[in-house]
């Protein structure tokens, strides 16, 4: 930027140049989005985390 200040902003871009922008945009969003869940398949930090451990599930409950 000068030091008066000012600002010289490129031309308006052309159609295939927006378009370009909005498909950037559009598969940045995609890219990053969360995951949506499904309500049966909701999993809980606890029983994620025990997964991520290797911790077993359903015969490690009946030693409670």
């Amino acid at each position: 930027m000068p030091a008066d200040g000012s600002f010289n902003a490129s031309p308006d871009p052309t159609p295939e140049e927006a378009a370009a922008l909005v498909a950037a945009i559009e598969r940045f969003l995609a890219d990053t989005a969360v995951a949506p869940a499904i309500a049966d398949e909701v999993v809980s930090g606890w029983l994620r985390a025990a997964l991520a451990e290797g911790v077993g599930g359903a015969d490690d409950a009946a030693l409670w």
